[in-house]
């Protein structure tokens, strides 16, 4: 790939389809009352495919051709995303190994990965580089997480594990929409 080229979409768009689907088969494992370990690994390693896509997202492969193009507020947007999700599958990586971190950075990974989405999917419409329905699509995923921190928090009350399907399903359907994106 040359630097030119667009690999966000493949490292970027891959990375989030691949963990979105991780963690969506991990939800549906652990829904139909099975999986026990593997429902954990899948999820810890799914968020750290999200984590590290968020960072591919930002700056491409290169560093200078995200999926924001140069805006600067929106590879902040998008670290803050990827910051986000690895903090939430780190921390219970870590665990397993018998390293105990503060729970408070669990709620400090949600809380920027969906502000951290949210500049994110603005800056994308607003910069054009990504085509099509691309262009707008991550504003499901990124309200919708909006919605998930809240529900987590406490803020507002809705129903349990639906909410994290669809999140996930969201998340896979825009990595797919990255990385089949043409520019």
């Amino acid at each position: 790939m040359t630097k030119n080229s667009a690999n966000w979409r493949l490292f970027g768009g891959g990375g989030m389809l691949l963990g979105a689907l991780l963690w969506l088969i991990a939800l549906l494992v652990e829904g139909a009352g099975s999986g026990g370990e593997l429902t954990s690994w899948l999820t810890i390693i799914g968020f750290l495919l999200l984590g590290v896509c968020g960072f591919f997202l930002a700056f491409g492969q290169t560093g200078s051709n995200g999926v924001v193009g140069g805006s600067v507020l929106g590879k902040i947007g998008f670290v803050a995303f990827g910051i986000g999700f690895l903090l939430l599958g780190l921390v219970p990586l870590l665990g397993v190994f018998g390293v105990s971190l503060p729970g408070e950075l669990l709620t400090i990974g949600a809380v920027l990965l969906a502000i951290g989405g949210v500049v994110g999917a603005i800056v994308v419409y607003q910069k054009g580089v990504a085509r099509g329905v691309a262009r707008w699509f991550f504003f499901v995923p990124a309200v919708l997480a909006l919605v998930w921190v809240a529900t987590t928090l406490g803020w507002i009350a809705i129903g349990g594990n639906i909410l994290v399907t669809i999140v996930a399903i969201a998340y896979a359907i825009a990595g797919l929409l990255f990385l089949l994106n043409r520019r």
